[in-house]
């Protein structure tokens, strides 16, 4: 028997074979699509849940999850001789962090060549807010670098994206700010790694690379201003020794340390406000504050600050040093606990229970801090500059072994 099948009946067959075509194929490519946006999400940052990374994408700067990033260190290269002194000479040099050039100041003391066998020691300095109509390399830090070179430290300090000759900062103001302690951290890795060079880009080559480079021993920090700020959250961030010496920092919590500057705007800090206030709305504060997170806060650190600054209030540096002596309790009481506990168990019990109590609430060694205090000196340190740059060599001859 044939079975007939009618024109009409052809037509609506095509019919559903090509829509459902259609359909098909829009539905695939709808998934293809979202699921590559979010997995391009999670490889950006692992940590956060992908819609909350898309509906707040500056979460990725959280202290928290900046302490889960892994950090990218790169080869540092010496572009060009800016000054020969008597017994040092200043360069600028570059690196690459978050893809991109970061250039800045560098310091080698003459030494470093005459004594090979000698440990290198390094001092990272961060400067504080330099308009940048004004800024050129080494504004804000190179008198104090000078001062660290002279006694034989290697001195880096970067100049920040937007300044000098490093390559443009985000056009995202909050992501320009929060980024800063990730382009230091992959500096530091960067000097550990790949050690300082000793030549001129142009003057290396492959088979001398090795023998132009020296490896370096200890590290440690100088800052100023909002340096400061900036450097404490790299301590809180790696949780690791960095000795660092700190001069009149902004210390206040986040983000009321920009807004106590909003009134030097041109709106008397109008427009600063509206946009802190959407931040607010949006995201938690506490999350990007430094002095939320002191539990993660290393030490040494040294605070210097003179009772006539009207740019960083001398109030902010003795709050904050209350703050982390009632941290410091808070981890004495810890280990306290911890150490009755052992002494009043057996043996067993108490290495069983100290090790649970490990995993659940580590505790960082008390923070050695201390703040000099100076009359009648202001922001910069003036009169007490070289009353102070004395305490930092000290401070550093100590720490830096």
């Amino acid at each position: 028997m044939k079975i007939r099948i009618s024109p009409k009946n052809i037509f609506k067959t095509a019919l559903f074979v090509l829509f459902g075509g259609f359909f098909f194929g829009c539905g695939y490519y709808v998934n293809t699509y979202y699921t590559n946006v979010y997995n391009a999400v999670e490889l950006l940052n692992p940590f956060v849940e992908s819609g909350e990374l898309i509906s707040k994408p500056l979460l990725t700067y959280s202290i928290a999850n900046l302490q889960k990033r892994l950090y990218e260190p790169s080869e540092i290269v010496l572009e060009k001789i800016i000054a020969e002194e008597e017994t040092y000479t200043t360069l600028l040099f570059s690196y690459t962090t978050l893809g991109k050039k970061m250039t800045g100041q560098i310091n080698i003391p003459d030494n470093i060549t005459a004594n090979p066998e000698q440990e290198k020691k390094v001092i990272v300095l961060l400067r504080g807010y330099v308009p940048e109509d004004i800024y050129e390399t080494g504004t804000g830090t190179k008198n104090a670098a000078a001062a660290f070179a002279q006694e034989g430290y290697i001195t880096l300090a970067p100049d920040f994206f937007g300044f000098g000759g490093s390559d443009p900062e985000p056009e995202d103001t909050w992501a320009a700010r929060f980024e800063k302690p990730i382009t230091v951290i992959e500096l530091l890795e960067s000097i550990k790694k790949n050690g300082i060079p000793l030549n001129l880009a142009s003057e290396r080559t492959s088979n001398t690379l090795d023998l132009d480079v020296v490896t370096i021993s200890d590290i440690g920090v100088w800052a100023h201003s909002n340096g400061g700020q900036i450097a404490l959250t790299v301590l809180e961030i790696l949780q690791k020794p960095i000795p660092t010496t700190l001069w009149a920092p902004v210390t206040a919590p986040f983000p009321y340390s920009i807004l106590y500057f909003s009134d030097e705007q041109e709106d008397e800090g109008k427009e600063q406000r509206k946009w802190i206030s959407l931040f607010e709305e949006k995201y938690d504060v506490f999350e990007f504050s430094l002095t939320q997170h002191l539990e993660s806060l290393t030490g040494p650190v040294q605070i210097q600050h003179g009772n006539a600054d009207d740019a960083a209030l001398i109030f902010w540096s003795q709050e904050f040093v209350a703050k982390v002596e009632a941290e410091n309790q808070r981890r004495e009481n810890i280990i306290k606990q911890q150490k009755e506990l052992v002494a009043t168990s057996s043996a067993l019990q108490a290495t069983v229970s100290a090790e649970q109590k490990s995993e659940t609430e580590p505790v960082l060694n008390p923070i050695e801090i201390t703040l000099i205090t100076y009359p009648n000196t202001n922001h910069n340190m003036v009169p007490s500059w070289n009353k102070a740059i004395q305490k930092d060599l000290q401070f550093f001859n100590k720490y830096l072994e």
